[in-house]
């Protein structure tokens, strides 16, 4: 005869209740990553897999949590947090960037609480004015505040969201006062007009097209569309050298391209390129020419910005002008390429991007890799066959001993403030092609991230990704883009494929999703 230990009924019931709450949670979340979606965006795991992505999860939203009491203790209803001195800015012209920025972020996390109390004082917020002597920049309040606020709307369906996003298209649409419809890098919001400026990147200039007819479509007014369109034709227009590829800055009175600028997937241009791909998407495949222009950029990029190092990475660099080789560094920002590649490679049916996409995402996960902390730099550079030290015009980062690392690799600008460009190609790969090393490695950068970003009260950039003394290695700054972009990607990297599914919906350039158009 057996003879069993005694369990009280309580003990009993809690381990039965234990029990059974596992597998109700298993099996919602099995469910969920099963369930149909119009394009099999990526595989099925076992149940072991699934558990491990739901505790992940929450790993993630509380972070989320945590990023978010220290702004709501040091920062409400201002621009963002500065989490080393427990203070405030008004960097973006006092529009609580980040709480605009965080509200779908909120929500898609399941901060509901948090969520309503931002939205509430949401409607405290005057888009149509800002600090006297201030003006706020286009593309930044274009890509947060416009884009967060239809974002949020997308999710919700509160038409105060709607009216929110209304007052900032308006108040930026100043912007456009120019004889080519190129907008201006700065709007005086209080004297409704523009600041004049001769000159604005092409990633400003073209990255409001996403925003701008979502904006149309969602009120019925076509003038939003009339300026995305018009914007865009300017740029598209100008003459060129390189087919595909793009100067950085273009002038807004004449519309002709500064041609001493550079070409680089990196800042001033990135974005640019992004929206021609998300536009086809956007447009639900119905505007051919946004196709063509992607694939056109695609291959000219291929053809003069991709390079590889003595030791095998395949890096994007830059063309500072016509007929000079690339550079030897790339940028942090350029990380959100093979992103982008990859989500072409699905939609298109170009399987040979994919290759080029997972080559790219390998070079930016070892710029983290390589470190001490495991976070990647602002900027980061090759060894070449030719070389034994960096583009001449850069100096290896001194945390890097002046030398490369035993890849070949060294950090140029050795700061990392909480960008979100790896994660971001991370997340648009394993829905891709399900392979769950991109989880793993999206997991090692949070990791990073939990021990050398956290502060009390939020979190912080790093100085130096080759320091590891967290005590003077913080930068006073959690950016809008921390909440809005990072710890969104690396939240749906480990969700289920019909949370913001990518056959349903497309993101903005700050993370902000927008259902495809009919």
């Amino acid at each position: 005869m057996l003879h069993f230990a005694r369990i009280s009924p309580r003990r009993l019931f809690l381990v039965v209740a234990g029990v059974l709450a596992s597998l109700y949670l298993l099996n919602l979340y099995q469910i969920r990553v099963t369930g149909h979606s119009k394009l099999p965006w990526k595989k099925g795991h076992d149940n072991e897999h699934t558990l491990l992505n739901f505790k992940r999860q929450q790993s993630i939203r509380e972070a989320t949590r945590h990023a978010w009491a220290g702004y709501k203790k040091y920062a409400w209803g201002k621009d963002e947090l500065q989490p080393v001195s427990r203070s405030s800015n008004l960097r973006w012209g006092d529009w609580a960037i980040t709480l605009v920025d965080s509200l779908d972020t909120l929500k898609l996390v399941g901060l509901e609480e948090d969520y309503v109390e931002a939205k509430e004082f949401l409607r405290t917020v005057k888009f149509d004015r800002s600090p006297a002597g201030y003006s706020v920049p286009f593309f930044e309040m274009t890509i947060r505040a416009l884009g967060g606020l239809l974002g949020a709307y997308e999710l919700d369906q509160d038409p105060m969201l709607l009216e929110k996003a209304k007052q900032v298209g308006d108040s930026l649409a100043y912007a456009f006062d120019t004889p080519t419809g190129l907008p201006t890098t700065y709007v005086d919001v209080n004297g409704k007009k523009k600041e004049h400026s001769s000159r604005i990147c092409i990633a400003e200039a073209g990255t409001l097209q996403l925003e701008y007819k979502k904006l149309s479509e969602l009120t019925g007014d076509s003038k939003y569309f009339r300026f995305a369109e018009r914007a865009q034709d300017a740029i598209e227009n100008s003459k060129r050298e390189h087919k595909g590829l793009y100067p950085a800055f273009i002038y807004t009175d004449t519309g002709l391209f500064d041609t001493s600028s550079e070409y680089s997937m990196g800042g001033m241009s990135d974005s640019f390129y992004e929206y021609h791909l998300k536009q086809h998407i956007l447009h639900n495949g119905k505007e051919p020419k946004f196709m063509k222009r992607y694939i056109t950029s695609v291959e000219a990029v291929k053809k003069m910005l991709v390079s590889k190092s003595e030791s095998g990475f395949t890096y994007l660099g830059k063309l500072l002008s016509q007929g000079s080789a690339p550079e030897t560094e790339m940028e942090h920002l350029a990380c959100f390429y093979p992103g982008l590649l990859a989500l072409g490679a699905k939609v298109l049916d170009r399987p040979q991007d994919l290759v080029l996409a997972e080559e790219l995402a390998r070079t930016c996960y070892a710029s983290y890799a390589m470190t001490p902390t495991g976070l990647g730099p602002e900027r980061f550079g090759f060894k070449t066959k030719e070389e034994t030290r960096l583009h001449n015009s850069y100096q290896l980062h001194p945390g890097s001993s002046k030398s490369f690392n035993s890849d070949g690799m060294g950090a140029a600008d050795g700061r990392y403030i909480l960008r979100p460009e790896t994660l971001e190609t991370l997340f648009i790969l394993y829905r891709v092609t399900g392979d769950s090393k991109y989880q793993e490695w999206g997991w090692n950068i949070f990791l990073a991230i939990e021990k050398h970003a956290k502060v009390e009260f939020g979190y912080a950039g790093v100085a130096d990704v080759y320091q590891t003394n967290s005590t003077w290695n913080h930068l006073d700054a959690m950016e809008s883009f921390f909440l809005a972009e990072t710890l969104k990607y690396l939240y749906l990297l480990f969700s289920p494929i019909d949370v913001i599914p990518l056959d349903e919906y497309v993101f903005n350039t700050e993370a902000h999703p927008f259902r495809i158009m009919k």
